[in-house]
């Protein structure tokens, strides 16, 4: 590593109304962001939905601590005129030798929680060769599981459980950094929103950076979330 190794980040790229999870170092910094994000919409959404949310919050951020998660979040949108709730998710592997197989680490961050529908190459909008693939998964009432992939919606107080996501997940190696792979997911309770969740994963897989500073290009089309933590060298 180098002599600025220990100043560097991941950055990772947010959608617009991104609700960061993950990525702080105390649950007072989380809970500050969250209120900073989710009470202007309170009288929109009503108390119930909105108190709810802090708790589905809270929840996911106690299942992804540890998990090697570096960055997970949420965004409510809109699908057709009805609000959608999609959650996502990124962690870097480190492969420290061998053969780079991407489509492994795909099945190896899904476990036995879902069936892989669809595998291919893309190509990034910065030119980078990556797999993208397509899965139905079953939520397990977390954000995270073992490698922070797999997705679950925020429950919402009236409505049964959902039995099932449509996610896509996006691999693809760091810029210059070959052996350290970026896995991005993004799910949806709505199966048919995997078309569009594939933009909203292949865009922040294309802008996670690690550095000392922000990253140019694609990055600078959303926000850009710091992440402190370490990688391979």
């Amino acid at each position: 590593m180098t002599a600025t190794a220990a100043q560097q980040q991941f950055w990772v790229p947010t959608p617009p109304g991104w609700v960061e999870v993950a990525a702080f170092d105390t649950d007072a910094r989380a809970e500050a962001h969250w209120r900073d994000m989710i009470e202007p919409a309170r009288e929109h959404l009503g108390d119930g939905p909105t108190d709810h949310l802090y708790v589905g919050l809270r929840e996911a951020r106690a299942a992804v601590a540890g998990s090697g998660v570096t960055s997970a979040g949420v965004v409510v949108t809109e699908v057709d005129d009805t609000p959608a709730v999609w959650t996502f998710s990124t962690t870097v592997e480190h492969v420290p030798s061998g053969e780079v197989n991407p489509v492994a680490l795909v099945e190896r961050a899904v476990g036995t929680a879902g069936t892989v529908e669809r595998v291919e190459d893309i190509t990034l909008v910065d030119g980078r060769t990556a797999v993208q693939a397509f899965l139905t998964l079953t939520p397990d009432t977390r954000l995270g599981r073992t490698h922070g992939s797999t997705a679950a919606p925020a429950r919402t107080p009236g409505k049964p459980p959902v039995e099932r996501l449509g996610s896509c997940v996006v691999a693809v190696a760091l810029p210059g950094r070959p052996h350290d792979l970026v896995l991005v997911t993004g799910s949806s309770p709505d199966t048919g929103h995997r078309p569009l969740l594939a933009h909203v994963v292949s865009a922040i897989a294309a802008g996670v950076h690690v550095g000392t500073e922000a990253p140019e290009g694609v990055a600078k089309a959303s926000g850009v979330l710091p992440v402190d933590g370490p990688t391979g060298s």
